[in-house]
């Protein structure tokens, strides 16, 4: 009788055991912590300071492109020169507007970065049709 006990008993502490182990939730894995508020705008950062040096580069170089373009319309003859004129003055003013929205980018903040990105982009692709644009008619 009491081997019978024991047996139930333990039989009774391992079920107990059992249920009370399902309860039990596994601890959670760890998960990466965003950095501190001073850490986070650090990877944006690189990131802008990285493409806003790229793009002043690449505006630098369409700058070059542009005044090469108003030395040989001014060496035209004056039909030429009058039309060519035009088409870098319109080059320059697109230049203008790609180089006032990189300041707007470089300004920034880092929650509107990207929409500065996007209107930077879409001026300096205008700009660049544009140059492909007097190439091809000044050919």
């Amino acid at each position: 009788m009491k081997h019978s006990l024991s047996v139930i008993g333990a039989v009774l502490v391992v079920a107990v055991t059992l249920v009370a182990c399902d309860k039990i939730k596994p601890p959670l894995p760890e998960v990466e912590k965003p950095p501190a508020a001073s850490g986070q705008a650090s990877q944006p950062e690189g990131e802008r300071k990285a493409f806003a040096e790229t793009a002043e580069k690449e505006l630098d170089a369409l700058k070059a492109t542009i005044a090469e373009f108003k030395t040989k319309a001014e060496a035209s003859s004056a039909e030429v020169k009058a039309k060519l004129g035009e088409e870098v003055q319109k080059l320059e003013a697109d230049l203008g507007a790609a180089q006032q929205r990189l300041a707007e980018l470089k300004a920034a903040t880092v929650e509107s970065w990207s929409q500065f990105k996007d209107a930077f982009s879409s001026a300096l692709q205008k700009l660049k049709g544009g140059v492909e644009s007097f190439r091809k008619n000044a050919a």
